[in-house]
């Protein structure tokens, strides 16, 4: 399996995440957040790569950042391999995303929510056009979810987004929950569109898409695993049993937790 969404954050980041979800949601989230810990539980679990990422909530902390993840990349000698961050308002985002792969990075994350950027804002433009040059992917979180579920039509916009930079491999975090059939209906048009599973397939997530195994099938190609971890209030795993409990065919299977996967960046090829 490979997981292309995972969290990793400097420690005080982390507790001020930690601190966020404890004061504002009901979710009990108590999985350990160092770096070797999390990589030891994904071992166990059958990963055999994954991709993390953090995210720059404001300006001047993205080449910190991207840095802070190159080290701990390193230190888990590549079984982890990090997404870049950038924040627009700073001078020169193309150039810390540049500086970032050459650090080791493959591709960028955004969280529209948290960082309080658009996927869509003509900015983003040379960091698009960077990822696809230098053939890494993009892992967005679109809107509000799950607070709130106004993505600004995330469809609409991303297919802009991808009619702009065609090259582009884009990933739509949380199957992209709740317009998971607007993407499906652009993909023909746009086969760098993927969307991964986390929190989509686990029975009582906030995030739970309900998508049966025809539709599931039917964009079998365009799905790549996520959960989120450790960020997430249950077990390792649980998104394996949503997707198993599907019955798919061992082939599609196969296709979402790992081949897929190795379509986004040589680096997990």
């Amino acid at each position: 399996m490979i997981d292309v969404h995972v969290h990793l954050h400097p420690p005080r980041l982390y507790a001020a995440i930690r601190r966020w979800f404890a004061e504002r949601t009901d979710w009990t989230i108590d999985h350990a957040t160092e770096p070797a810990a999390v990589a030891a539980t994904l071992r166990a679990a059958g990963v055999e790569r994954f991709v993390f990422c953090s995210y720059a909530h404001k300006t001047g902390m993205a080449r910190d950042l991207n840095a802070w993840l190159a080290q701990t990349a390193r230190d888990l000698d590549r079984y982890g391999v990090p997404l870049a961050t950038v924040h627009l308002d700073d001078p020169d985002p193309a150039g810390d995303l540049d500086a970032a792969f050459d650090d080791g990075c493959i591709g960028l994350k955004i969280h529209e929510d948290v960082q309080r950027l658009a996927v869509d804002d003509p900015r983003f433009d040379p960091v698009f056009a960077r990822i696809a040059q230098r053939e890494g992917f993009v892992l967005a979180h679109i809107g509000h979810v799950p607070w709130d579920e106004d993505t600004n039509d995330g469809p609409a916009r991303i297919a802009r987004v991808l009619e702009r930079h065609p090259r582009l491999r884009f990933v739509v975090a949380h199957f992209g929950v709740p317009d998971w059939a607007g993407y499906a209906a652009r993909m023909p048009q746009h086969p760098n569109l993927f969307l991964d599973t986390t929190m989509a397939f686990t029975a009582g997530s906030p995030l739970f898409a309900g998508a049966d195994r025809a539709f599931v099938e039917s964009i079998a190609d365009a799905i790549v695993l996520g959960t989120d971890y450790p960020n997430i209030p249950y077990a390792y795993g649980s998104d394996l049993q949503g997707l198993a409990a599907l019955s798919l065919p061992p082939e599609v299977l196969q296709k979402i937790l790992r081949e897929n996967a190795r379509r986004l960046s040589p680096a997990l090829a």
